[in-house]
């Protein structure tokens, strides 16, 4: 990949923008995003943490709302993203926050939108605390509304070429090879709405019947995975890095800045 690279920078930009659009213009962008907010809130509301960061397409995020810790922070490399909360401006492959001082990232369709989605995880697995977790929000392109998505890429490329979508078990084995352990991810928009009024609100009705019986077949999914906990670090280690964590550091701290870019090599080996 190539470091800061404007035309890719540009490029995230541009469908990061055409996603936020989507979710702000269309019912079933409405419904989806609702649905992604309310299982976001059911699980960031049993994960305490001092630190949390967000990343990816923020569609008008009630962030202070959702986090439940004492900083929440956006990572974006847009200067304005809809949403509520400071903004450090970054790139998601090259996050500016020191190693192992936040305690959850919450990624809103990161990896569809990345240059390098593997980069970002590896990135996420820097920051974190032993124990911390990662909450990621995207589409399932398994599933009849997820190759659409797919599809969209070919019959509008000037939007959508740029979207990225990775198939559930790969994203899990990626994590795994970096010492995440995840859950089973909870499955969304089981069922895509169409049309409007009765048939919709129809339709919507059996969609959160599938999903309250937990129907594995969702057009998007939230899944969380908790970072493993090196041997070798005693829990008394971890409590002393963990006091250090007031205020979140950040090596560009002032919100506009100019993009963090790593000049580094990574060695994790880069297929799965």
């Amino acid at each position: 990949m190539g470091m800061g690279n404007p035309s890719v920078a540009k490029l995230s930009s541009s469908v990061r923008h055409n996603l936020a659009g989507w979710y702000a213009d269309s019912a079933v962008g409405a419904r989806l995003r609702q649905q992604l907010m309310d299982e976001l809130d059911l699980q960031l509301e049993r994960l305490f943490g001092y630190h949390t960061v967000f990343l990816g397409v923020m569609p008008n995020l009630p962030l202070e709302s959702l986090a439940r810790s004492q900083a929440s922070i956006v990572a974006s490399p847009m200067p304005s993203n809809g949403s509520t909360g400071p903004v450090v401006i970054c790139e998601d492959e090259w996050l500016p926050f020191e190693t192992e001082s936040v305690d959850t990232v919450v990624v809103f369709h990161g990896l569809e939108v990345a240059g390098d989605p593997r980069q970002v995880l590896r990135e996420i697995q820097r920051i974190l605390v032993p124990n911390g977790n990662l909450l990621i929000a995207g589409f399932n392109p398994e599933t009849a509304f997820g190759l659409a998505w797919y599809l969209r890429r070919f019959v509008s490329p000037r939007r959508w070429r740029d979207l990225k979508l990775e198939r559930l078990p790969r994203l899990i084995d990626w994590l795994t090879l970096l010492n995440f352990k995840c859950d089973k991810p909870e499955h969304k928009l089981v069922l895509r709405p169409f049309g409007k009024g009765r048939l919709f609100d129809w339709m919507a009705a059996i969609d959160d019947w599938l999903i309250d019986h937990r129907v594995p077949l969702g057009g998007a999914f939230v899944l969380h995975a908790k970072k493993q906990v090196t041997a070798g670090v005693s829990s008394v280690q971890r409590r002393q890095r963990r006091a250090r964590l007031v205020p979140l550091p950040v090596s560009r701290p002032a919100v506009g800045a100019e993009p963090h870019r790593n000049q580094g090599t990574n060695s994790l080996n880069e297929e799965s």
